[in-house]
């Protein structure tokens, strides 16, 4: 297991995932990720998915929430998006 800092690990991630090394991410000495490259996402167990599916969901929630976005807001942006890109 290595220990990086944020600027390490942006230029060695390709290093890291070649050698499969988990590394430890820092900022300031303080650790705020964690990077696990994996062969397959099959290697990931079910629960662990779940967890951090949840986990985004509140994240991005939270994020909706404090900007003051409604679901509305998103979907209807979706679908102009789609619209452009058919369009294209």
């Amino acid at each position: 297991m290595k220990l990086a800092s944020i600027r390490q690990f942006r230029t060695g991630i390709s290093t890291y995932t070649r050698k499969g090394e988990m590394v430890i991410v820092t900022k300031s000495g303080r650790m705020v990720g964690c990077f696990l490259p994996l062969a397959s996402t099959h290697e990931i167990p079910i629960e662990l998915k779940r967890e951090f599916v949840a986990a985004l969901g509140n994240h991005i929630a939270a994020q909706l929430s404090g900007k003051k976005i409604q679901e509305k807001e998103i979907l209807d942006d979706f679908r102009e998006f789609k619209k452009s890109r058919r369009r294209q």
